[in-house]
């Protein structure tokens, strides 16, 4: 009875130790940091096979000195991440009016993109999800602004020095503007379909992100959704499809 208790309680630790491994993971992913830390670990795997399978003693010392060490460079080398990693999870854990503030978003999108297809101005806007593609904030202007459709239009500007590029939407704040988002290699786009929606397709393949985007020639307005381009949308069913994904 006590033998089962025990078998119990490891494979309820290993659940809990794999759960919290693959959160991280999943917050990270996307990032540099995960990057990095594949690299690090690849290197200390092989490191560790060699001195195992070579008998290289001085090295396996080597490896149980600087374990712990390597613990706490971890902490330091990901402390960007890290921070990111635990303002997601309080993000997370706020739930109320959640409904209410994606309607919002999803009317400021909407209201911007049937201006900027009046107008012709090009746009691509990134709804983020769980997903969070770092690479956005690395190449981009960080604004980190309430979310309204006169700020959307005003950065898809053509004379505006941010038009250029991707903007990021985070619950309802604009994140980042001019962007660049990852270009999908498929070969299965549409002739007359240009950059703009390449970048949309490339991030929505990457990512859980719901990717609107204007295009600046024809005025059409489509959604990249998990590599699938959506096309034809006039305002209100881009509001529908929008809010049916969302909401």
């Amino acid at each position: 009875m006590r033998s089962y208790g025990l078998t119990l309680s490891w494979v309820v630790e290993i659940l809990i130790i794999a759960v919290v491994i693959y959160q991280v993971w999943k917050l990270l992913q996307g990032t540099r940091g995960v990057q990095v830390l594949t690299g690090l670990l690849i290197v200390l795997v092989v490191l560790t096979l060699f001195s195992a399978v070579l008998h290289l003693r001085v090295v396996t010392e080597l490896i149980r000195l600087f374990s712990p060490s390597f613990f706490v460079a971890l902490v330091v080398l990901f402390q960007p991440e890290l921070r990111q990693v635990l303002a997601e999870v309080g993000r997370r854990s706020v739930t109320s009016s959640g409904r209410q503030q994606q309607a919002e978003v999803i009317e400021h999108i909407v209201n911007a993109a049937e201006i900027c297809q009046r107008e012709r101005f090009g746009v691509l806007i990134s709804m983020e999800r769980e997903d969070l593609y770092r690479p956005a904030r690395d190449t981009g202007t960080l604004l980190d602004a309430k979310l309204s459709a006169d700020l959307l239009v005003t950065v898809f500007y053509p004379r505006t020095p941010l038009h250029d590029g991707g903007v990021v939407i985070r619950d309802n704040r604009l994140v980042v503007a001019a962007a660049v988002f990852p270009l999908s290699e498929t070969d299965r786009l549409e002739r007359p379909l240009g950059l703009r929606h390449r970048a949309a397709l490339g991030l929505s393949e990457m990512t859980d992100a719901i990717v609107v985007v204007v295009s600046e020639e024809t005025g059409a307005i489509s959604i990249a959704l998990e590599g699938k381009l959506e096309r034809h949308f006039d305002p209100n069913r881009l509001r529908a499809r929008l809010t049916e994904i969302l909401v």
